[in-house]
């Protein structure tokens, strides 16, 4: 495996797993990725994942970075509701919804905050195709359950106020049947409380 046969191979990727990289090549020569970063061809993300060194990285390459260095997880929470543009503020980190510990990865190309969530209340997300490469992200009545979960008092009118929520835009998109499907899941009823508050916000 030479430099250009690698780029050839994975110009078009967000993310270089070096999993991929034995797969295409029959193996890998660890000393080739030391030399290349230190050539600042590629550089690293974290242990196993690279990127090309100097390539632009959008919203769409970080998600899709996001999903891949940490293992299952899912576009949520404030990402997920400033992906469906259901909250104004921009959002400095990628947050992920995961079944392992929280973590957060800090890394050159941005940082990446994971929340953890027990397994049986890990769904409710959809896969994004995008130039032949893809990331999950929450549904958008799962993004808003998900953060009414780690929110404290998420059932108190005047916390959910302060989320400064763009109304207009959740009741157009929210599927009641789905909500509704996806809140008996948590078997909460404060969890019901919370979302009974969050639409009567969202209507006043």
């Amino acid at each position: 495996m030479n430099y250009i046969e690698f780029v050839r191979k994975f110009e078009n990727s967000s993310v270089i797993d070096i999993r991929n990289v034995v797969t295409c090549f029959n193996g890998i020569d660890r000393r080739r990725l030391y030399e290349w970063q230190k050539k600042k061809y590629i550089q690293r993300v974290v242990n196993n994942f690279y990127v090309f060194t100097g390539r632009p990285i959008d919203e769409r390459n970080l998600r899709i970075i996001a999903c891949r260095i940490y293992q299952p997880s899912y576009i949520g929470l404030e990402s997920a509701l400033a992906y469906y543009n259901f909250i104004p503020e921009a959002v400095f980190q990628t947050i992920c919804v995961t079944t392992r510990r929280n973590t957060i990865i800090k890394t050159k190309i941005g940082d990446f905050r994971y929340r953890s969530l027990k397994p049986d209340l890990f769904f409710g997300y959809r896969t994004i195709e995008m130039e032949g490469e893809s990331f999950f992200v929450a549904d958008p009545e799962k993004a808003l359950l998900d953060v009414l979960y780690f929110l404290p008092n998420a059932d108190e009118k005047a916390v959910l106020e302060e989320m400064r929520f763009n109304s207009q835009e959740i009741l157009r998109r929210i599927d009641p049947d789905r909500m509704r499907k996806y809140l008996s899941l948590y078997g909460s009823p404060k969890m019901e409380k919370a979302v009974k508050c969050l639409m009567e916000v969202c209507r006043a």
